[in-house]
Formats: C-alpha cells, structure tokens, sequence
C-alpha cells in the first residue's frame, strides 16, 4: 500500500506534533523514541484521510459538484481582483473615501477564501457519515443567528436563507442521510450570489460619478451585501 503524504493532512500534523510535545515535554520521554512515533501516527492518520477521500471520489455526481464548485471559488477570485483595482482607480481621485477602501477591504477578505474553502470541502469529503456532522452544522447555525440580530435589513434576509439551507442540512443529518452534497450546493449558492454582487460592484465602480449622492448610496448598499455574503462564507469554510 502506498505512503501517503501527510503535509496534505493539517490534523495528521498537528496530532504528529502533538505526541512529539506531550511526549517530551509532559513524559519526558527521549526524542529518539517519541519522533518515529509522532511519525508513524501521522503517517496513520494521513492514510485513513486518503482512504475516506478515495471513497468520496468514487460518488461521481459528488465529484462533479466539488470540480464545478472549485472552479467557481476561482472565478470569485478574479472577479474580486477586478473590483478591487476599480475601487483603487477611483481612490486616486478620492482618498478619502471611505467607502472605497472598506470595498477594497472586503475583496481583500473574498481573495482569501480559495485555502479556506479547500480545507471545508476536504473536511466534508473526510466524513463518511453523515450524522457527523450535525454537531458542526448546529455550530454554523448559531453562529448565523448571532450574525443576523446584528445585521440590518437586506442582510438579515440573505443570513435567513443560509438558515434555512442549514436546518434543511441539520434535519437530513439528524435523519442519517448524507449530507456532502447538500452542503457542496450551499457553498455554491453562496458563491454564485457572491459573484452576481461582485459584478453588479465592478458595474457601478465603473461609471461612478464620486459627486452623485444616489450612486454613492447604491455603491454602499451592494458593499453591505458582499460584507454579508463574506461573512456568510466564513461561518460555512470555519468550523
């Protein structure tokens, strides 16, 4: 059987370096013999990671969702990229604005999801059960709800879908189905209505007019609604 590697596996490392520290530092055990064993077990770990996502990738149709869904995140990233150097083209003539840079900002925070949401898409391939992840599901609903009493209007009714989305998932998972695939299309959603706010962004910095008061209105609104959907991003790639 192969080796696998366990750099691709941040739990094989971190418990690895785990039994390295509590070894020597807690049993002051010798490093000649804590070492291979840290090893070993990542080396374990690591492989039963691999063998969970083997099994995943034998569900086509859920293969299908995770390539379209990484193509997507990517797509997200230009887009954001594209946003960001209008808002920069505009800043030279307005410094001051604030606006501006809380739009650069953002797209800033949208530019690092790709590692955020590759590390949730293996997490969710990982689990070859579904009731595992009802605990975590619960997690990211309440964390939601905590979001939405502080959210204003527009936002809280974007936060009140992405609930529904998870109590539909939670309900799936309390009932022992799997839940991987409805959990992928969440994320995608997520990351479509992202990008249609993206567009409408890059739209408007276009033909901004810095002196219209209405424009900037508008501008402030669609700013409002991408903080949420980032928000939204980071409760569901964060566990």
């Amino acid at each position: 059987m192969p080796l696998t590697n366990p750099l691709h596996y941040p739990l094989a490392i971190f418990l690895g370096v785990l039994v390295w520290v509590v070894g020597v530092r807690v049993w002051l055990l010798p490093r000649w013999l804590v070492v291979p064993v840290g090893v070993l077990l990542a080396l374990a770990v690591s492989l039963v990671l691999h063998q969970r996502e083997m099994q995943t990738s034998r569900d086509p149709a859920l293969a299908r969702q995770v390539q379209l869904l990484q193509q997507q995140v990517q797509a997200l990233v230009e887009g954001a990229e594209h946003v960001r150097a209008e808002a920069a083209r505009l800043l030279a003539d307005a410094p001051d604005l604030d606006l501006l840079v809380t739009v650069q900002e953002v797209c800033d925070q949208v530019k690092a999801l790709p590692q955020a949401m590759a590390q949730q898409i293996q997490r969710i391939q990982q689990t070859d059960e579904a009731v595992l992840s009802v605990a975590a599901l619960e997690r990211q609903l309440a964390q939601v709800r905590r979001q939405q009493r502080q959210a204003g209007p527009t936002a809280s009714a974007q936060f009140e879908q992405l609930a529904a989305s998870l109590e539909r998932n939670i309900q799936l998972a309390k009932a022992g189905r799997d839940t991987r695939s409805a959990q992928i299309a969440a994320l995608a959603t997520l990351v479509q209505d992202t990008a249609g706010i993206l567009q409408q962004l890059q739209n408007q910095l276009r033909v901004m007019d810095l002196g219209n008061q209405r424009q900037l209105a508008e501008l402030r609104a669609l700013s409002e609604t991408l903080q949420s959907f980032e928000q939204q991003m980071v409760i569901l790639t964060h566990r």
